[in-house]
């Protein structure tokens, strides 16, 4: 008996040695083997309920802390297992090993599969009793977006093929939304092609905010409006309204452009004072020759017998058949002449050659403010009036083109057109104001240059470049002399006589009073027309990079007034339009 005695309590020193060993560090008994009892040294605890429910397709963590059993603080740099036990088919374990931080926690996260289901999972570690997890995916609650698009300014432009995204609303805001630059992918896009047709987004999770945006395109599918609006919520099974206005993209002119401009002078003689009278009653004499220049003898006639014949000069006149003579003599020889016939038919086109001028120039715009608003510069190049007097019926409108250059070396550059400064606007997204600004033209140079260097030269075969030379080459003050007063040389009445050399002389000095002018004009360059003009135009972007392609349907409209050989003003105000259009060259606006 003493020696099972003594063998028992042997065997119990053991174990009473076993279970008093000394611990390593205050947490791990010491031995030889020293391998830690499950359960003996820690104790694990869920990091909140270990019933937790997840959402389809979501991704949530699982955490857990572990402690010291001896201490009760938290032990780190400790390696904790997890493992599903059952329900692998609806979640994935993003790790099956985590590590504790110094607060002695360790997380992993669980992907949940987009069918809903039950999962149980194991998490556990070498020294420390086990913990599960039971897990409930359900389907997750989600809602919808119904977009109402809406047109800001449908009186401008009608807005079509329609990119509307969805956004989460993180990483991407309403101030970063730039409709004219390419847009991130998004959650989900959702083309229209017009604005009258709602745009949904389905099957939305609840617990995200979203951002939407809309990108539209113009009539001739140029990136032409845009829409933003964030912060958007979708309660659960519920379909969210929201609106989304499209506001027109503001586009900029600025840069430099080829003009076309088409300006009607057709007022401008009659309507612009003393000087403009005298190029009227000029450009008459193609209408009733023999009428222009009986006119003027007939004053002359009148001057020089009228102290003879006080009183009865209308008497002397029908008497002597001057008053009749002298009109049929001219308007015979015109009509009995088929070269003069055609030289009277193309004199009747000169009134419509100038009255009609194409201008091209180069129009500089400078940069946009922030209130819309610019400078431009336009830089008249040449002008260009066509006289068809050649050209066939069925000729192209281009026939007949008299192109001038109006640059420091051509003949036509005292026109006195350098340039002209301007201010505009742009409104109402596409339509460009000008505000009203001067321009000068030598109105009389130009048709000065017209009438002696173009139309004269080629009627008399280079035989006059000037009016008066002109109808000294057609008709002569001499023929009229002989052809009145026949052989004779004299036409006498009531006690007075006009010779055939008082006839020549009144002709020649009534040709120099109507024709004259012209060598004058040349020489002083009189009749400068001052214009004031504003106008408008529609602008044109095709390329959807914001910026003017070009400018069409623009007028300009205002009034002018003439200044005499003097340069004083005094002229009667006439209206003047024109009609342009614009086509880009360049952004440069370094000339400005």
């Amino acid at each position: 008996m003493m020696l099972m005695c003594a063998g028992a309590l042997s065997a119990c020193g053991e174990t009473s040695v076993s279970s008093n060993a000394p611990l390593v560090d205050g947490d791990r008994p010491a031995g030889p083997v020293g391998t830690p009892v499950a359960g003996s040294q820690y104790f694990l605890v869920a990091n909140g309920s270990s019933n937790i429910v997840f959402d389809a397709g979501a991704a949530s963590e699982l955490s857990v802390f572990l402690y010291s059993k001896s201490t009760g603080n938290p032990v780190s740099e400790e390696t904790v297992k997890y493992e599903v036990l059952e329900g692998a088919g609806f979640g994935a374990l993003s790790a099956l090993n985590s590590f504790t931080d110094g607060d002695g926690m360790a997380t992993i996260a669980l992907n949940a599969s987009e069918t809903p289901g039950n999962m149980r999972i194991k998490v556990s570690h070498a020294a420390a009793t086990p913990i599960e997890f039971n897990i409930s995916i359900q389907a997750r609650a989600v809602g919808g977006i119904d977009v109402k698009l809406t047109n800001t300014a449908p009186t401008i432009m009608d807005l079509k093929d329609i990119d509307v995204r969805l956004y989460e609303n993180v990483g991407y805001s309403c101030n970063e939304f730039l409709p004219l630059r390419q847009q991130p992918e998004g959650l989900q896009l959702r083309p229209t092609p017009t604005t009258a047709l709602p745009v949904a987004f389905d099957s939305l999770p609840i617990t995200q905010s979203y951002m939407l945006t809309a990108v539209a395109r113009g009539p001739r599918g140029q990136l032409a409006a845009g829409g933003c609006v964030e912060d958007v919520r979708v309660a659960g099974s519920e379909r969210t309204n929201v609106e989304v206005p499209l506001q027109l993209i503001p586009i900029n002119p600025v840069g430099r452009y080829e003009v076309q401009s088409y300006w009607d002078f057709t007022k401008a003689v009659e309507e612009s004072g003393a000087v403009g009278s005298i190029i009227t009653r000029i450009l008459n004499v193609f209408n009733n020759p023999g009428q222009a220049i009986y006119d003027e003898i007939i004053n002359l006639v009148n001057y020089a017998v009228g102290g003879i014949i006080s009183g009865a000069i209308n008497t002397f006149l029908d008497l002597t058949g001057l008053d009749d003579d002298f009109q049929n003599l001219i308007n015979n020889a015109v009509e009995n002449n088929d070269t003069l016939r055609r030289v009277r038919d193309a004199g009747r086109d000169v009134r419509d050659v100038i009255a009609n001028l194409h201008v091209t120039s180069e129009l500089i715009v400078g940069k946009l403010s922030s209130s819309y608003e610019f400078t431009g510069v336009d830089n008249w190049h040449g002008v260009t009036v066509y006289w068809r007097w050649n050209c066939p019926d069925n000729a192209p409108p281009e026939c007949g083109a008299i192109p001038l250059l109006v640059d420091g070396t051509s003949d036509v550059a005292e026109l006195g057109i350098l340039s002209s400064n301007w201010s505009g606007r742009v409104v109402a997204y596409d339509d460009l104001q000008i505000d009203q600004h001067p321009l000068t033209l030598r109105y009389g140079r130009l048709i000065i240059y017209i009438l002696n260097e173009v139309v004269l030269p080629t009627l008399t075969n280079g035989n006059a470049h000037s009016m008066s030379e002109a109808f000294a080459h057609w008709i002569g003050c001499d023929n009229i002399a002989r052809g009145i007063t026949g052989s004779d040389n004299e036409v006498c009445a009531l006690g007075a006589c006009i010779y055939a050399d008082d006839i020549e002389n009144f002709c020649g000095t009534a040709v120099g009073t109507v024709f004259g002018f012209a060598d004058t004009l040349v020489r002083s360059l009189e009749f400068d027309i001052g214009l004031r003009v504003g106008g408008e135009a529609k602008l044109i972007e095709e390329t959807s990079d914001g910026f003017v392609d070009r400018m069409t349907d623009g007028t300009f409209e205002g009034f002018m007034t003439s200044s005499d050989s003097s340069g004083q003003g005094g002229g009667a105000a006439a209206p003047i339009k024109a009609t342009w259009s614009a086509e880009k060259l360049d952004y440069n606006t370094n000339n400005l």
